[in-house]
């Protein structure tokens, strides 16, 4: 078995990019992302929400074929507003959502961060397979974070959010 740990982080209102996102913008997306999470990140082609209930979100996500350990997981999701989303998969797997702010505290410097402790029981420790699975991850990881920023600040122009 092999436990990946990874984490990615980019900025959320690089120069020039409009609108500058806010905190509360960016929230408000990924409390969306939660729910529909396949608007947010393409790996994953549907998203169910099994139950919806104080503040806790059960869900279910279908991968698309090659892109997550499965081809679904159940996941247990809870939010620490406005700072960060826990994603709890039934294998053990943990993913959470982090908004940070820069070194000068403004909407203009903050980060997305996305970490990731994602859990292979079949791949081999050490193996080709192992190697070749980290690589596809961390592209994976860098995507997840820049479509999420991307599709946020979309549905803010679209009037979404």
């Amino acid at each position: 078995m092999v436990t990946y740990y990874l984490a990615y982080t980019a900025p959320i209102n690089p120069s020039g990019v409009t609108p500058v996102l806010t905190v509360p913008q960016v929230w408000q997306g990924l409390q969306r992302k939660i729910r529909f999470a396949q608007e947010f990140v393409s790996a994953i082609t549907s998203c169910t929400v099994l139950e919806d209930k104080d503040g806790v979100v059960t869900r279910k996500v279908t991968f698309k074929e090659g892109m997550g350990v499965a081809s679904e997981a159940r996941e247990v999701v809870k939010s620490y507003e406005p700072t960060w989303v826990d994603f709890h998969q039934d294998d053990g797997s943990v993913i959470r959502n982090l908004i940070s702010a820069g070194p000068d505290g403004t909407d203009e410097s903050l980060h997305m961060t996305y970490m990731f402790e994602w859990r292979y029981p079949k791949i081999e420790e050490g193996s080709v397979e192992a190697q070749e699975t980290h690589e596809k991850l961390k592209k994976m990881a860098k995507m997840a974070v820049d479509s999420s920023i991307t599709t946020v600040r979309e549905m803010v122009k679209d009037g979404r959010i």
